[in-house]
Order: C-alpha cells, then sequence, then structure tokens
C-alpha cells in the first residue's frame, strides 16, 4: 500500500495527504474541487500529485481516502465504484457512515475500514480512531494502515460501535478545548496581556499541561492538586469553577455532541 489517494482536501483529508509528506515511501495523490488545495499542501516539493477526478484517484491508488460528507458517499462511492477490485482498500473519513454502508457502496469489490480523526491533525498531532475488522482487510494490510496513521500522531483501533463515542470526546474535543482557551484569552486581556502574547501563553500553557498528563501516568486530579497550594490563588479559582459545575457542562457538551451524532447516523 504505496500510493494514497484522498478525495476531498479539506482539514481533515488535507491534513492526513500533508502528514505523510515526510516519508518517501509513499506515493500521494490528491483530488478537490479547488486544485489549489491540493497543490497547497505541499508547495515546495510537490509530493501531493493533483489528480483530475476521483475516479483517477481511484484507478491510481491502493488506499482511497474519502474525506467528503456524509450526505456525499453514496454518490462519491458509485462514481469510483469501477475502478475498484481486491487490490485496493477504500477508507471513509466520514462520520455516521457506517462500515456496512460502505461495504455496500463497493458492492464487495474492495477491502474498507473507516478512520475517524481529529483536527490536530493538520499539525502532525493528530489523534486517530480506525475500525479495520473487514475480513476483507487481512492482517497485513489491517496493520500497515494502523502504521501509517502512527506516523501523525496516536492511533488506535476500536469497535465500530464506539465511534460515536470517540467522535464526540475526541473529534468534538478540540473545539470545547478551544472554548476554554477563549475564556483564558479574555482573562488575560482583561488583565492587561495584549491578545497576541496571551494567546501564545495560553497555548504554550495547554501544549505543556498535555504533555505533562500523557507523560506522568498521573490522574487529571492528582496533577490538579500539585497546582492548587493550601489558601493559595489557584485553588481559589477552581472552587468557583466547582461552584459553578463547569466538570458538569463539560460532560454535558460531549454528550450532547453525541446524541446528535446517533441522530445523524439515523438520518435525522
Amino acid at each position: 500500500m504505496k500510493v494514497i489517494g484522498c478525495i476531498g482536501c479539506g482539514n481533515m483529508g488535507g491534513g492526513v495527504l500533508r502528514g505523510l509528506v515526510p516519508h518517501k515511501e509513499f506515493t500521494l495523490l490528491g483530488h478537490d474541487h479547488t486544485r489549489a488545495k491540493v497543490e497547497g499542501l505541499d508547495p515546495e516539493n510537490h509530493r501531493v500529485v493533483f489528480a483530475d477526478s476521483p475516479l483517477d484517484v481511484a484507478r491510481r491508488a491502493d488506499v482511497i481516502i474519502l474525506a467528503v460528507k456524509p450526505y456525499q458517499m453514496d454518490a462519491m462511492l458509485e462514481e469510483i465504484r469501477p475502478a475498484l477490485d481486491e487490490s485496493k482498500v477504500v477508507l471513509s473519513l466520514a462520520a455516521a457512515f457506517s462500515q456496512e454502508k460502505l461495504r455496500r457502496g463497493v458492492d464487495g469489490r474492495c477491502a474498507v475500514a473507516r478512520c475517524m480523526p481529529n483536527l490536530p491533525v493538520i499539525v502532525g498531532k493528530g489523534v486517530f480512531a480506525l475500525c479495520l475488522d473487514d475480513p476483507a482487510l487481512g492482517e497485513e494490510r489491517a496493520r500497515a494502515l494502523f502504521d501509517m496513521f502512527h506516523l501523525m500522531g496516536m492511533a488506535v483501533i476500536i469497535p465500530e460501535a464506539q465511534f460515536p463515542a470517540f467522535s464526540s470526546l475526541v473529534g468534538c474535543g478540540p473545539a470545547f478545548a478551544l472554548l476554554f482557551m477563549e475564556g483564558l484569552l479574555n482573562a488575560g486581556i482583561t488583565m492587561g496581556f495584549k491578545a497576541p502574547v496571551a494567546r501564545e501563553l495560553i497555548a504554550a500553557m495547554m501544549e505543556g499541561t498535555a504533555r505533562l498528563a500523557l507523560e506522568s501516568g498521573e490522574s487529571f486530579a492528582d496533577l490538579r492538586v500539585k497546582v492548587c497550594s493550601p489558601s493559595g490563588t489557584t485553588i481559589r479559582g477552581v472552587n468557583h469553577m466547582e461552584r459553578c459545575a463547569v466538570p458538569g457542562h463539560v460532560t454535558d457538551a460531549v454528550l450532547e455532541a453525541l446524541r446528535r451524532d446517533l441522530e445523524m447516523a439515523s438520518g435525522k
């Protein structure tokens, strides 16, 4: 699986191709209605080659990544179906479009898989959920797909039934984190920091905190306690957040996202 093609080169599809640019073992193809999106993925080395049509991608690629909206998937699968055979894999990035729908869409001509990325893929720090349980895929190709996405961040293999939960927690999570960061930014500006300075400080603080959580292995609560000195400033701010039920509201936001994901999967 050396030729990777992507149909739809927006944030997610384009982010995957951009993430593979440094890895010379892959030949990269992209198609998008806006040709500049494809050509802008690697303007210096031109490793991402523009394909004339979705069918052209399907003919030339070993792995065909579909990064289109769920409502466009049926028509896209019908368009590329003539180029599909058992040597190819169709991998969908679309939310709420099941593996069973993919199998029907390819008419059993090739293996199918699903991947759910999140927005940090565009800076090489993506978190990817993979569903690789199509028997037609086989162990070797499943491993190759996992290894490919692992090059671009963190990759996990989960049952398809957990995709809505992953999407709500990790797919939507960057938006929730950014909303929290906006609140910090407003506070920084109120206290006299210039917006660009406050933005940089907050982003660096969030990056460092995430790295600490990943590398320490300690619970979030235990790490938080380490910042909270008795009778200090941090505990007073934490107490305010607890009184305002901030953790509960965050939980509710994720569950609201899950409800919407399930609605979309049922066609609502």
